[in-house]
């Protein structure tokens, strides 16, 4: 049984993901933090952490990000889950006797539909979706109904007053599994995760760029942080594809060549859209 780490509560989607990615047979530990995720890896408590890196609507988790490059932990695989957002609340609760609504902020910004319909509804801030469901059926909540997960209201025995409150249909959060820099480094795959330091002169990004297009790498994402300690100057997150393992290889080499500093997260196969919720 593989023990695993996800901020969250059980029943967040990072649950779901982590499922996906390892099967339903997994031992997980809740964080309530990324920071206390990434270190459960880096303690040996658990083999894998499983956290989100990006979202369709919201963009980049960026604080996942630059975690990546501070924790020296791999990308061994990747996962997406269709965000599908549910209205639970305790038996015998009905829909119009809902007042106050809690969930995690990018969730409810991501139902306001919802709120239009229901203008007598209110919504509380809490630090995780699932969390929400949890504490409303644990009867230490001072709110009527939560948004979370399907999986969450299964879990926690709530009923779903309504299921897909979300207000785009096509919300997705991407995922990747991590695990320790000693458990090695695997060249099979698609896709790669880097990060790189350019030279601050005239071009310097360009000649980064030319790598790509010279090995026909796609690079799917490029996401720019900031050097802590260094003002105004910038590291470059990327994710890039190649249907040639060989070719994204060269172009990795390439990288190392012209970037001031150059760092493989992981190589690791492309997925495909999932459902979940």
């Amino acid at each position: 049984m593989t023990r695993v780490s996800i901020q969250g509560e059980p029943g967040a989607f990072s649950h779901a993901a982590a499922q996906q990615l390892l099967g339903s047979d997994i031992e997980l530990r809740a964080s309530r933090t990324f920071d206390e995720a990434f270190e459960s890896v880096l303690s040996g408590e658990v083999e894998r952490a499983v956290i989100p890196v990006e979202n369709s609507l919201a963009g980049p988790v960026v604080e996942s990000l630059d975690l990546l490059w501070t924790s020296g932990l791999r990308v061994v695989g990747e996962t997406r889950v269709r965000i599908r957002l549910c209205l639970s609340a305790a038996a015998g609760v009905r829909l119009d006797d809902v007042r106050l609504v809690a969930s995690h902020p990018v969730a409810l910004k991501q139902c306001k539909g919802l709120f239009r319909a229901h203008p007598l509804m209110d919504s509380l801030v809490v630090y995780d979706t699932a969390g929400s469901t949890r504490d409303l059926m644990a009867g230490t909540a001072d709110y009527d109904a939560a948004i979370g997960s399907r999986l969450a209201a299964d879990l926690y025995g709530a009923e779903v007053l309504q299921g897909g409150v979300e207000d785009d249909d096509r919300n997705y959060t991407r995922f990747f599994e991590l695990t320790s820099a000693e458990a090695g480094f695997s060249e099979e795959g698609d896709s790669a995760a880097v990060a790189v330091v350019i030279r601050n002169e005239p071009g310097g990004l360009h000649e980064v760029m030319g790598g790509f297009s010279g090995h026909g790498v796609d690079m799917t994402q490029i996401v720019a942080r900031p050097i802590q300690g260094a003002p105004w100057q910038y590291r470059f997150y990327m994710e890039v594809r190649s249907d040639s393992s060989a070719e994204l290889a060269a172009c990795l080499r390439v990288l190392d060549d012209v970037a001031v500093e150059t760092r493989v997260f992981g190589i690791y196969s492309r997925c495909e859209e999932a459902e979940a919720g």
